[in-house]
């Protein structure tokens, strides 16, 4: 059962989805640096990523481009999930797929977002220590979010219960570490491969491609058993 509106916090009564592109302000926060796996390539994307152009020339597009590929793959990837911790409701994501905000409050919140990680690495940039703090500070204010979601059952709440998808566990997990174990081992030979930021970046990209691909399989084979069986 999950709570209804009335019995939310305050600040979660102030809060409507329909306001804001959740997966937007998340990708968002996270695209200027996803410039850094392209370093050596030699395209103009650093610094223009974390300059005021680069929120619009390069984060608004790249947000919504991956914010297109969750919503896509968020059904199939959550099906696929876990079902512990249960504080985290991680197959509650799945309801990603189904939720549409309208383009000018993806745009919106993508700006905003990337704005926000702009704004506060400028805050940092001389102070090495702070920026570290406040990096494992955010990590665990992210984790007591989640819980705090996946408690109240607040995607529920906001967008409804996520779709009917068939899981193929096998296929779709053999795919994914695939993906990604390949992924892992081309990071480690590309361009700036010592740079720790850049081959972060680049190995969750890795994981990303990963579930991706996974979530693409399983997609393809259940539509062709889907076909085959009319």
């Amino acid at each position: 059962m999950t709570p209804s509106h009335a019995a939310l916090p305050l600040p979660l009564k102030l809060w409507r989805p329909r306001w804001f592109d959740g997966v937007a302000l998340v990708v968002g926060a996270a695209a200027p640096d996803l410039a850094y796996a392209l370093d050596g390539s030699g395209l103009p994307v650093f610094p223009l990523s974390h300059q005021p152009a680069g929120l619009i020339l390069f984060c608004l597009p790249v947000t919504l481009l991956c914010g297109a590929l969750v919503r896509w793959a968020a059904p199939t990837v959550a099906v696929h999930l876990p079902s512990w911790p249960g504080g985290l409701a991680l197959r509650d994501y799945g309801v990603l797929g189904v939720s549409r905000p309208v383009f000018a409050v993806s745009a919106g919140s993508a700006v905003l977002a990337a704005t926000s990680h702009q704004a506060w690495d400028r805050l940092t940039q001389n102070a090495p220590v702070f920026d570290a703090a406040s990096t494992v500070l955010g990590a665990l204010a992210a984790l007591v979010l989640a819980v705090h979601l996946g408690r109240r059952g607040l995607l529920r709440t906001w967008h409804g219960e996520p779709p009917a998808t068939p899981a193929r566990p096998g296929l779709f997990w053999s795919v994914a570490a695939t993906i990604t174990a390949a992924g892992v081992l081309a990071a480690s030979q590309l361009p700036g491969a010592f740079l720790p930021h850049t081959t972060g970046v680049r190995l969750i990209g890795a994981l990303a491609i990963g579930l991706l691909a996974g979530a693409g399989a399983t997609i393809l084979l259940s539509r062709t058993a889907a076909a085959a069986s009319r």
